[in-house]
């Protein structure tokens, strides 16, 4: 069996390096620094013209990327994101699925396993909206998240409800940064503190049903 192809191998590694949260370059931009060396790669014709895969982390950086120098601290938003899987992560994912879609593509296997787990995390909320139907607490805001003790997630929720925001706005990591240090915000315990216990105070979520 043939070994793979020049063109191949740097198509694999610029893929993968380009799907990193933290890296600060395109496809795109990087196909154009190969073309500035003196390496010599040429793609098979069956693959010169053949659409990419789309992916939501492209799709995110399309929409707010200004410059070079922002990658990093835009890769961090999209970290938190994507851990939280909240509703603006979701339209990414959907946008990359639409524009494979666009180019005749099935959705990759990350957007059909962020699908699905969405659509488990949709199921978990009706679940419990309908559980808390009658008991007096169905206009409670509803975590769907985990970690229902923890002191961050108690003070991320605690901060966006004094701010007016609603649980599915993710506060910008500069700004979370900003509001923690004037708040004297404790990692480790939130004992005393104005979000202490904010969740289970406050909220609807899924260890209650």
């Amino acid at each position: 069996m043939p070994g793979k192809s020049m063109f191949s191998k740097t198509e694999q590694l610029i893929t993968e390096l380009c799907n990193l949260p933290d890296y600060e370059y395109t496809e795109e931009q990087m196909w154009e620094f190969v073309k500035q060396t003196d390496i010599e790669i040429k793609p098979p014709p069956s693959k010169s013209d053949k659409p990419r895969h789309a992916s939501a982390y492209s799709m995110f950086l399309k929409e707010h990327k200004k410059g070079m120098g922002d990658t990093a601290e835009l890769g961090k938003v999209w970290n938190e994101m994507k851990e939280a899987n909240n509703e603006e992560y979701k339209r990414f994912v959907e946008m990359a699925e639409e524009k494979d879609k666009e180019n005749g593509l099935e959705p990759s296997s990350d957007g059909a396993k962020t699908q699905s787990q969405s659509q488990e995390k949709k199921l978990q909320i009706e679940l419990i909206k309908a559980r808390a139907e009658g008991s007096g607490d169905e206009d409670k805001p509803i975590f769907s998240g985990k970690k229902v003790d923890s002191p961050t997630n108690n003070y991320k929720e605690w901060k966006k409800a004094q701010l007016g925001h609603p649980p599915t706005f993710t506060i910008p990591r500069k700004d979370l940064q900003t509001y923690q240090e004037e708040d004297n915000f404790d990692k480790k315990s939130m004992d005393g503190m104005e979000w202490d216990n904010y969740i289970r105070e406050n909220m609807l979520f899924l260890e209650t049903i």
